[in-house]
């Protein structure tokens, strides 16, 4: 925004405007390169648009009764001359057409660019929009740019009245739905929210990724997952984190994975009874398209399943059982929130049972399963402290090993302290580089093959991509990504 802000007001050429902001809001290297690209796109995109002035203030449709109520849509926002044309457009990192803006959006778009009113933007936060006097518009534009591919596609383009009317079918219920709205769903973006220091879903845990005191530190989110990516590499990790276009970004083996753990959801959302033979796959076919495998690795799917109803933890005395529920903890000493999506979580006997599922070509090898699959390291911690409520005796973490020739079923006892420390000494060695990292520097080398990000990197090593035959091989050992 800044970028655009300085070629559109300040009349800077596109590079001059890139130097001045990089200057003022240094960036990693892989962020400015995107940047880059998407600035060029969006000017590109938006050239056949219709001759419209920028508009810096936003439109804002403020209601005062009982208190404020206000509503905006961010984006960039242009008008003709004398006001009585406006535009909005919404920008879109990626996958424009892949996944189109609903019909709430549009509507809520439409009808602040319709009647919104000018104002600028609040020095405080905690205070309303000074809105200015409502302008005469009679035609309404609102536009979707995607900054990867460089597409322009109009939404929605009629008159104030035609806007208003489709507000009324479906964006004010949706807003009512948001004043009202009291659930909380964590795991999302959870460190950009105001109420997180407050949010019943997120559990303190001081200590629990293992690391000294960071006093002055930023909050910060991570996952598991996100922390095998930094160990990789920094620069991964960061493009990724941010949300950057992504190509290629699961290997065959990581795919297979997706495929089987979606099948057990999906028979594990029954809860009535085990995983049983009959309802495993035998055809070919069975995978949902979005995986995209092939015959061999379909059949290898075939294979792993078939060997789940021997471990299946589903039982007739299995209770309080979620599937890929999303579990937030703030560690107060790392000033991280820590993400963790548990594959199941259930009671058996009272006490809390965590399962990870992984899918893989050949069998364990080694005995440091907290190394080989922290997700493990995690969830002993979360257990170890009780994070959970209930007793941490009884409690166990299940590690599922699924392969073409076999099932292994792996336990760790959270409360054993050799292993509660072990599962805390793989979490320290993971989580303290990430933790005290700034700059998130590429480590160049062989990842560069398959890293999905690698586009916006200028460190990339120049390597070949692997062939198809090499990339099924390359990956034939590793388990899902979580």
């Amino acid at each position: 925004m800044d970028v655009l802000n300085a070629v559109e007001f300040d009349r800077l050429p596109v590079d001059e405007a890139l130097n001045a902001v990089f200057q003022s809001q240094p960036v990693q290297e892989g962020v400015s390169s995107f940047i880059g690209h998407a600035v060029r796109s969006y000017l590109s995109a938006c050239m056949a648009a219709p001759a419209l002035l920028p508009e810096a203030r936003w439109w804002v449709v403020q209601h005062v009764d009982q208190g404020v109520r206000e509503l905006w849509a961010w984006g960039r926002r242009y008008r003709s001359a004398d006001g009585s044309m406006r535009e909005l457009r919404l920008l879109r990192v990626a996958n424009m057409l892949k996944r189109p803006r609903s019909d709430v959006e549009i509507a809520v778009a439409a009808y602040t660019c319709a009647f919104g009113r000018p104002a600028p933007w609040p020095q405080d936060w905690e205070r309303e929009f000074l809105v200015r006097a409502r302008e005469d518009v009679s035609r309404v534009v609102v536009a979707e740019v995607d900054l990867s591919d460089g597409l322009r596609k109009v939404l929605f383009d009629g008159t104030p009245e035609e806007a208003s009317a489709l507000h009324e079918r479906g964006g004010r219920g949706a807003a009512a739905q948001v004043i009202r709205g009291e659930a909380r769903r964590p795991g999302g973006d959870c460190v950009k929210c105001r109420l997180v220091l407050a949010c019943d879903e997120v559990v303190r845990a001081p200590g629990l990724l293992g690391l000294p005191t960071y006093r002055r530190a930023k909050l910060r989110q991570v996952s598991i997952s996100d922390l095998r990516y930094y160990d990789a590499c920094p620069a991964q990790y960061h493009l990724r984190a941010l949300h950057l276009p992504k190509v290629d970004e699961y290997a065959v083996p990581a795919r297979i994975g997706q495929a089987v753990h979606h099948h057990l959801e999906t028979l594990h959302a029954r809860a009535d009874r085990p995983c049983r033979h009959e309802d495993m796959p035998t055809d070919a076919g069975w995978p949902d398209p979005r995986w995209d495998l092939d015959t061999e690795a379909a059949e290898a799917g075939i294979r792993m399943l078939a060997h789940h109803p021997s471990v299946c933890p589903v039982q007739e005395d299995t209770s309080d059982l979620t599937i890929e529920k999303t579990l937030v903890f703030q560690d107060t000493a790392a000033q991280v929130l820590v993400i963790a999506k548990p594959d199941l979580v259930y009671r058996d006997a009272g006490a809390w049972v965590f399962r990870e599922t992984k899918t893989t070509r050949r069998r364990q090898q080694g005995s440091d399963i907290f190394t080989q699959y922290p997700q493990v390291a995690l969830a002993t911690a979360v257990l170890g402290r009780g994070l959970l409520g209930g007793p941490v005796d009884g409690s166990r973490v299940e590690l599922e090993i699924l392969r073409p020739g076999g099932a292994d079923l792996l336990m760790v006892d959270p409360a054993d302290p050799q292993q509660l420390a072990e599962a805390y000494s793989a979490l320290r060695r993971m989580a303290r580089p990430w933790r005290e990292d700034d700059t998130f520097a590429a480590t160049p080398g062989e990842n560069c093959r398959t890293c999905p990000v690698s586009r916006w990197c200028p460190s990339a090593a120049e390597t070949d991509p692997l062939p198809s035959s090499q990339e099924t091989a390359r990956g034939a050992d590793r388990e899902q990504p979580a």
